[in-house]
């Protein structure tokens, strides 16, 4: 619904400008490696496939700025500092957006009141993360829906819903790693949304902690879990 953003050359030219590996090396400290998908790389439908994205390319992005006849119109990107990631990553983003030709303003708000202008739909852009999710259909469920029906929904493509909706008719693997494929050709077609990295799930055990493993939702369980 935003003047600038509806316009899909400005989102491309978005998408040229941000060096995702270079995000995901800044934030993670080589520990996780860029991904632009909703599926992770610890899936099982993960592969090559979900990391192709339009590639980064300063030019590119300048070219497609000039083509869409960008006058500088600012780019506001809300992130808060509770959360550091979604600090960090809208700062280097902001420098990158810059160098390739965006006039970017970034707006520090409190956390409270980003999840309510992302829940209400009431922003431009922003720096955001969502909660680990076990399965890739649960994870695009997060931002693809109806936008008459579902307010948090951020990309209402007919065809990518109803991908996600085929997902969840079938429980043979190879036909749903097939749709989450091409969910994601609609996404790097569209750019609705720009992923950066699935952060790492990073924990320590002390050598008398017994039965301990790590869950990948990123909370501690301590059932059977024993000290020598």
């Amino acid at each position: 619904d935003d003047p600038l953003l509806a316009n899909p050359k400005i989102r491309l030219a978005i998408a040229h400008a941000l060096d995702l590996e270079q995000i995901a090396e800044a934030r993670n400290l080589g520990l996780a490696k860029a991904n632009p998908s909703a599926v992770r790389d610890s899936s099982s439908y993960f592969g090559p496939h979900f990391v192709q994205w339009p590639a980064y390319d300063p030019a590119r992005t300048k070219a497609l700025l000039a083509e869409a006849g960008y006058k500088d119109e600012p780019l506001r990107i809300q992130t808060n500092k509770q959360y550091a990631g979604m600090y960090d990553n809208a700062v280097v983003i902001e420098a990158m957006l810059s160098a390739a030709g965006f006039k970017v303003q970034l707006e520090v708000i409190d956390w409270a009141t980003q999840l309510s202008n992302y829940l209400n739909r009431k922003f431009q852009f922003q720096s955001f993360s969502y909660s680990a999710r076990f399965d890739p259909g649960l994870m695009y469920a997060t931002f693809i829906g109806d936008f008459a029906k579902t307010k948090t929904a951020q990309y209402g493509d007919a065809e990518a819903r109803q991908l996600l909706l085929d997902s969840d008719k079938t429980e043979d693997p190879t036909a749903r790693g097939q749709l989450f494929a091409r969910i994601h050709d609609k996404v790097r077609a569209d750019i609705p949304i720009v992923g950066l990295y699935f952060s790492p799930n990073i924990e320590a055990v002390h050598p008398r902690v017994k039965g301990y493993v790590s869950w990948p939702a990123n909370r501690p369980i301590t059932w059977g879990v024993s000290k020598s």
